[in-house]
């Protein structure tokens, strides 16, 4: 029996991004011993996963440099989905048979290598590990998978409202992605006045909504619902699964609402849409194309925009983003 170890932990996005690779490693292996090595953040995503058998969590790195490779060496194969420079050393130490990584610096003692380049998507280079592996992947649709607790607890929030449902993330940690505060305040008025939709913000507990709300106090017919900090991941995935329509920033939970299914828009600046575009027909991304794009998260651009606010950011204005809604919440057959 095959025995694989696959390590993939970090932001909520890759995560689901690399559930098709679970899939497709599970459909062409379907009795190999399967299990995962991540972090707190990938474990909301992946609790309910089917592919997998066993989940170990990422517990500092030299301090137990020992217990690591004690666990490689149970393994034939480690799919290393993380750019990792120590792990890459761990499988090397515990002699495992197959290390199956990218082609960059930090991965090193590798024995199969897959180019890893920022033009290429995400996901794709992912299923690329399986390839040189001699797996043929069918399908690069990603997926997430409910439960029955978490899937009441977003129907009992929801199960009172008849508006129209929208959830909006509306915050990352690189700045630079955000959009800016009095847009938003122009699109949750016109979502809530002219559309009649419940707005609900959902986040982090560091994602502060507090001067949209000021603004925004007294002036709307529907009050938005502040989720932020109060769900875990997995609460939050089943809560998008209850809304009409989702509306974002480029953050793990717009990847989330791809994945479901559900209908949404992106609002898109400095990123790479080649390596992180949502996989899914039901997402309208909305950008506005700068030279300088992309930048965030690129190798060799600067950090932030030279600019306080992103121009790609700020010349994505409230009008383009409200036409868009009007043509979906009201016409959602168009």
């Amino acid at each position: 029996m095959d025995k694989i170890l696959v390590i993939r932990y970090g932001t909520i996005g890759d995560s689901i991004f690399a559930s098709a690779f679970y899939r497709e490693l599970r459909r062409a292996l379907p009795f190999a011993r399967i299990d995962i090595l991540i972090d707190e953040i990938s474990e909301g995503v992946m609790r309910n996963c089917p592919y997998v058998d066993k989940v170990y969590f990422v517990d500092g790195k030299y301090k137990n440099l020992l217990s690591y490779i004690s666990l490689f060496r149970r393994y034939d194969t480690v799919y290393f989905l993380k750019n990792d420079n120590f792990f890459t050393k761990v499988a090397f130490l515990a002699r495992v048979k197959k290390r199956i990584g990218f082609d960059v610096k930090r991965n090193k003692f590798l024995t199969h290598k897959s180019p890893y380049t920022e033009t290429r998507h995400e996901i794709d280079c992912y299923l690329d590990l399986l390839r040189i592996s001699g797996i043929e992947p069918y399908s690069d649709k990603t997926e997430l998978w409910l439960d029955e607790v978490n899937n009441l607890k977003a129907h009992e929030i929801v199960s009172c409202i008849s508006n129209k449902k929208v959830l909006i993330h509306a915050y990352s940690r690189f700045a630079q992605k955000n959009w800016l505060d009095e847009y938003w305040i122009e699109v949750i008025t016109y979502l809530s006045n002219e559309l009649g939709a419940q707005v609900f913000y959902v986040g982090g507990k560091k994602d502060d909504y507090s001067k949209i709300s000021r603004a925004l106090k007294d002036k709307l017919e529907i009050i938005p619902i502040n989720m932020c900090g109060k769900l875990s991941i997995p609460e939050t995935m089943s809560l998008i699964k209850n809304m009409d329509f989702v509306i974002g920033i480029d953050s793990g939970l717009i990847h989330m609402a791809a994945a479901l299914d559900i209908s949404s828009i992106l609002l898109h600046g400095p990123t790479s849409l080649d390596r992180w575009k949502p996989r899914s027909d039901k997402c309208l991304i909305l950008t506005r194309n700068f030279a300088c794009s992309p930048c965030c998260l690129q190798s060799g651009a600067p950090k932030y925009c030279k600019n306080k606010t992103s121009d790609c950011m700020e010349y994505l204005t409230p009008d383009i983003v409200k036409n868009a809604l009007s043509d979906r919440l009201i016409s959602p057959s168009r």
